[in-house]
């Protein structure tokens, strides 16, 4: 950073030293924001999750799956003939809060 001169009312290594925190600010902002919502790459981002969807996260096939139903591992809930499951619900059980994951391995 030579010191040339430059057409701003402030020197030149103030200008550099103001673009340095800048830089910094924008950076620690990014990464905040990135702590605060962390994606859970396991999860697509629908609120309704279906079978095949459930299936490949837990990777298991459909009749296990059908079988964590019947023992009232998960919850479902069915929209004319389909079967869906809430996103919410599959992440707290990945997550541990309700305890299943604990029955469902």
């Amino acid at each position: 950073m030579n010191e040339t001169p430059m057409l701003f009312p402030i020197t030149p290594s103030e200008f550099w030293k103001q673009i340095r925190i800048t830089i910094e600010e924008v950076v620690s902002e990014n990464l905040s924001q990135q702590k605060i919502s962390p994606s859970n790459s396991l999860l697509p981002e629908k609120a309704l999750l279906k079978a095949s969807d459930v299936c490949a996260i837990f990777q298991v096939s459909k009749p296990t799956l059908y079988e964590w139903l019947k023992q009232k591992k998960l919850k479902s809930f069915k929209i004319k003939s389909r079967r869906y499951f809430s996103r919410e619900d599959i992440d707290a059980i990945i997550r541990g809060n309700d305890g299943s994951i604990t029955q469902i391995n």
